[in-house]
């Protein structure tokens, strides 16, 4: 592998994890960009191809079962790269379904170890990072449950504390979009889907503001321009990740 590279961990729910079709992603190019299985192969690199971690599930901790289809970070790594000229190393951090509350009770502690593996493999196999980042996408289901927008931003901070800590220099912010309220005006869970879309708003809004006030947090990129691309009531065609992808790894490369 191309040094100087960077690591990223890929954090989040279903739209970090990416419900898209891999046939449909960007092919990542050779030596582009790199993934770092460590949950099933901790002791090598494999080419960044889609979909991305499918099989880094651990029992008790990160589990999305095979719902990977197609996600955001090949289109990610390719832009980045031709924009730095650094590979990026991903790590696969992420579960559908998952609130900020089951982060700070469970899962965190499965990111963290994989992005400290990695970071201790990396160094020692290849040399030290140039940099170290963690890409945030989640919060959905922080609007589903009606979190306020100061518990969520209090739950986000506490959770960035930790990865600072573990090395992350700054955390690239991928803001959620919508629930899919014109398809699915009856909502679900006795909810309709305006009022969805209110809470999910909320939550848009709380990311905002916690990038506007924290300077190692940066919104990057959001799903909020992509309703017309949801193939269901809270995922995107693959058309959006890719866009998003892009979008996020312009502005993150900006940074360093």
């Amino acid at each position: 592998m191309k040094h100087p590279y960077d690591l990223i961990l890929f954090a989040g729910q279903s739209n970090m994890a990416g419900r898209g079709d891999a046939a449909l992603a960007p092919v990542c190019p050779e030596g582009a960009g790199y993934e770092y299985r460590a949950v099933t192969a901790p002791g090598q690199l494999f080419s960044l191809q889609e979909p991305f971690g499918r099989w880094e599930n651990r029992p008790g901790g990160l589990d999305d079962e095979a719902k990977k289809t197609g996600s955001l970070v090949s289109a990610f790594a390719a832009e980045y790269y031709a924009r730095t000229g650094r590979p990026v190393v991903g790590v696969s951090a992420s579960e559908g379904g998952t609130s900020t509350g089951q982060w700070l009770e469970r899962l965190a502690h499965d990111a963290l170890d994989r992005f400290t593996q990695a970071r201790s493999w990396l160094t020692k196999t290849q040399g030290v990072p140039a940099h170290c980042y963690l890409l945030w996408c989640q919060g959905e289901t922080d609007g589903d449950l009606g979190v306020t927008p100061s518990q969520y931003e209090e739950n986000f901070l506490t959770l960035w504390t930790r990865f600072r800590a573990a090395g992350a220099e700054k955390c690239g912010v991928i803001q959620i979009g919508h629930f899919n309220y014109p398809v699915y005006p009856q909502g679900r869970d006795g909810l309709t889907g305006a009022q969805l879309e209110e809470r999910y708003a909320r939550i848009r809004q709380a990311q905002e503001e916690l990038c506007a006030r924290q300077p190692d947090l940066v919104l990057v990129g959001s799903f909020a321009g992509c309703l017309d691309e949801m193939k269901d009531q809270f995922h995107y065609r693959q058309s959006a990740y890719n866009s998003v992808g892009r979008q996020a790894a312009a502005v993150l490369a900006g940074l360093g």
